[in-house]
């Protein structure tokens, strides 16, 4: 359907945020896109909202948004206070569990409504999740998934685009539009294709995996034991490395710097093990900002000490990952390629039936039936529907992998 482009401008103004959500509340789906940039902050800037719907598109100038709001304010940046409140009829509709929200490669879009304005949208349905449920594969992007599903070509090549500039040349705001005006076709056009699948709830749960806000908070104790894990800390050096990421977090969110800028993880992980005491040692870690360690040199050396003498009992070193043997890991690598096998069979990326994580515990635990696999988190629910079976037959012994012709065939054993 041809598309209007007398919405081509960007919205600037409350009263044409109202206007337009009162035209997005009958609507039962939407689409919205962002653009944005980070490279020299901790949270990305929001500067264009794209929304759409199956007829017509928007572009929502944030950025105007947010000027108004710091004139009038000393909210920190990017906090829900920072922004003028007359958007808040848009942030209404994204929440409104009534419209359906397509978005594509969702997690950074989520991310940016709940850094900037205190939201996610809900409910959704992300077309790149929806794609890999489809048989068009995992990580697919827009363009492609556009030309292969709708036959409409877009022009891609704008990831670097400097979205603050104003006023936006015309070629940037049809490239806006772009992004965003074809979304609801193609989430209709997956929905339909889900639908015959059987897998339209697997790709609304799926989706709404973004929608947990806690995805885009600090989560310091699971930070450190990322960085921990494989290493050899004792309590005292993990109680270290907790408090230095701890601070450093902290740090990164009230200046809004990325985490390079501050100290990165491998400089925070030699602190920890070699733990300086005075700032000619503490000067000498490559990898800590010079300008950050002038500005708080004597605090990070306080908090080094303050951690080695409160070690406290849930600062015990992290449980190591599990590793599997030499045998084993020859096992895996066959089991891997036999879920790949039943993934492309089942049009489905295959990181939606079984991980690595997933395959060891396969191994080392007395599976006797599907409902095992289930209660024991080896495969999830539609995983277990689509391949328990056949994942059961082939550890069994039932199944093998045969080659015909140049390509691998799984067997039946007595057949």
């Amino acid at each position: 359907m041809q598309k209007s482009d007398r919405n081509k401008g960007l919205l600037t103004t409350a009263e044409e945020i109202t206007d337009l959500s009162r035209k997005l509340e009958p609507e039962k789906v939407i689409s919205f896109d962002t653009e944005f940039i980070r490279e020299s902050t901790f949270y990305p800037i929001v500067e264009i909202i794209q929304v759409a719907t199956e007829t017509e598109s928007w572009l929502v100038d944030a950025q105007a948004f947010k000027k108004r709001a710091k004139s009038a304010t000393n909210s920190p940046p990017n906090s829900p206070s920072s922004y003028d409140p007359g958007l808040q009829p848009l942030l209404d509709i994204f929440t409104n569990p009534q419209i359906l929200k397509i978005v594509h490669a969702a997690q950074g879009d989520q991310e940016c409504l709940y850094t900037s304005f205190g939201v996610v949208a809900s409910p959704t349905l992300d077309t790149a999740v929806a794609a890999s449920l489809c048989g068009y594969g995992d990580g697919i992007g827009l363009a492609r998934l556009l030309q292969i599903v709708l036959n409409v070509a877009v022009k891609k090549g704008h990831a670097r685009t400097n979205w603050s500039v104003r006023p936006l040349p015309e070629h940037l705001l049809n490239y806006a539009h772009e992004d965003v005006k074809y979304l609801v076709l193609l989430g209709k056009k997956l929905l339909d294709q889900l639908d015959t699948l059987k897998r339209k709830p697997w790709a609304l749960e799926l989706s709404a995996k973004y929608e947990d806000k806690s995805l885009y908070e600090i989560d310091v104790e699971k930070m450190a034991h990322k960085l921990a894990r494989g290493r050899r800390l004792d309590p005292k050096a993990y109680a270290t490395l907790f408090a230095l990421v701890k601070w450093r977090e902290e740090r990164i969110k009230k200046l809004n710097l990325p985490r390079r800028w501050v100290a990165d993880d491998n400089v925070l992980l030699d602190l920890a093990q070699v733990k300086p005491k005075d700032m000619p040692h503490l000067s000498s870690f490559r990898g800590l900002n010079k300008g950050e360690l002038k500005a708080s040199g004597e605090l990070i050396l306080e908090i080094i000490a303050r951690a080695t003498e409160e070690v406290e009992p849930h600062f015990a070193r992290p449980e190591k990952a599990l590793v599997p043997t030499q045998s084993e890991a020859q096992v895996l690598d066959l089991l891997k390629c036999f879920v790949n096998i039943l993934a492309d069979a089942h049009h489905v990326a295959p990181k939606h039936l079984m991980t690595s994580n997933q395959l060891l515990p396969l191994l080392r635990n007395k599976v006797e039936n599907e409902a095992d696999l289930r209660s024991l988190g080896i495969l999830s629910e539609e995983a277990n529907r689509l391949i328990g079976k056949e994942l059961l037959e082939f550890v069994q012994g039932k199944k093998a992998l045969w080659i015909k012709k140049n390509r691998i065939e799984v067997r039946d054993l007595d057949s």
